[in-house]
């Protein structure tokens, strides 16, 4: 399966070669600012979805890159987890570089995905390691030609490389400015 997946992304990569990056137009740098809600559990689950008094908060410097072709970003990931109540035992820092793939836009509306690597300040009972990945899905929209913004679903673990690794979940609301020309 994991093939099947790897030659549909090869394809799409050859098939939109020629598409320009929708996230960045004619410019040449992105400064994002990011706020996001923890949620924990999901639809299937006896209790469902739950929001948490878990915060994401962060800044993100990104420039555009190709990942096989296709349209994406590299970003440099300043971020902070704070949590209220019971919750402020998850509070961190995190800092950490991510790759993401946007799809052409339609309608000044694109979809991406990405991945990244980071560290944190601290342990915390959900992840167990200083070091983690994160995983993101977003819908973005253009507002301005120097204005977007992104609708996300991110998930934080250390991958099973320890034995805690419950991870965190947020969704939330990016604003990013794009500036400096090509």
């Amino acid at each position: 399966m994991r093939n099947f997946f790897f030659a549909i992304f090869l394809f799409f990569g050859a098939v939109f070669a020629d598409f320009p990056n929708s996230t960045f137009e004619e410019k040449y740098h992105q400064l994002t600012f990011v706020w996001g809600q923890g949620t924990r559990g999901n639809r299937h689950s006896e209790n469902g979805v739950k929001i948490e008094q878990l915060y994401s908060f962060g800044i993100t410097y990104s420039q555009p890159q190709e990942f096989f072709r296709l349209p994406g970003r590299r970003n440099l990931e300043f971020m902070r987890h704070k949590g209220f109540g019971e919750f402020s035992r998850f509070n961190n820092w995190i800092f950490g570089g991510s790759q993401d793939v946007i799809s052409p836009s339609l309608w000044r509306m694109y979809l991406g995905f990405g991945l990244g690597a980071y560290i944190k300040s601290e342990q915390t009972e959900r992840i167990s390691s200083l070091f983690t990945f994160g995983q993101k899905g977003l819908f973005g929209v253009q507002v301005k030609e120097y204005l977007r913004l992104e609708l996300f679903a991110r998930h934080f673990s250390n991958g099973t490389l320890t034995n805690t690794s419950s991870g965190y979940d947020f969704v939330g609301l990016s604003t990013i400015w794009n500036f400096g020309s090509r």
